[in-house]
């Protein structure tokens, strides 16, 4: 037997939609943090090699170049307001980089779920045949509602694991982008501020 993928959607029922939804929602977000990611890439020794060779570009879309910069126009004012300034910047240079991660996450642990309640409620038919059946039950009767079920079952781990994937992948981003800012401020701290 082969079946089509809209076949398959309507046999899954009507817990197919939330997925599907949960599907789209998560596509979305996956290609624009791809395009973010790609339009926002940083390498901190290239960085540091620029902000010590160029003006400041508090502008510029490479975050560590944005901070750096930032810290450097500040560092005039003191080394506690340019600590500020910068972590408030950093903050909000993170948070721009984890737009959409916990959506993806949250996509991640409820598709199976709701994929799982989609089997269990299709094995509730099934029995609910075998019973208004009786003695005259065949696997036939009741192995449709099953397979139906299965089939949610399946459509939720789709959906799951590359969003799961996607947000472990983005993670790892911030995590690094976490750890360049701060050797970054580490070193604009002894660069501007030696005697400190």
């Amino acid at each position: 037997m082969e079946f089509s993928i809209s076949e398959l959607f309507v046999k899954g029922g009507s817990f197919m939609w939330p997925l599907l939804i949960l599907s789209i929602i998560s596509l979305v977000i996956i290609i624009e943090r791809i395009v973010f990611f790609i339009t926002h890439r940083h390498h901190l020794s290239k960085a540091i090699a620029k902000l010590e060779k160029n003006p400041p570009a508090p502008k510029s879309p490479n975050p560590l170049i944005a901070l750096g910069s930032t810290f450097a126009t500040q560092a005039p004012a003191g080394e506690e307001h340019c600590l500020n300034v910068t972590e408030r910047l950093s903050s909000r240079l993170i948070r721009q980089h984890e737009r959409g991660l916990r959506i993806l996450s949250l996509i991640a642990s409820i598709s199976p779920l709701i994929g799982l309640l989609g089997t269990v409620w299709g094995m509730v038919i099934a029995f609910s045949k075998i019973a208004k059946l009786g003695d005259g039950v065949t696997p036939g009767d009741f192995a449709d509602g099953i397979w139906a079920g299965l089939l949610t079952t399946v459509a939720g781990l789709l959906v799951a694991i590359p969003s799961m994937s996607a947000a472990k992948m983005f993670e790892a981003r911030v995590d690094r982008l976490v750890t360049d800012l701060n050797e970054l401020i580490s070193h604009l701290r002894e660069r501007f501020f030696p005697h400190r």
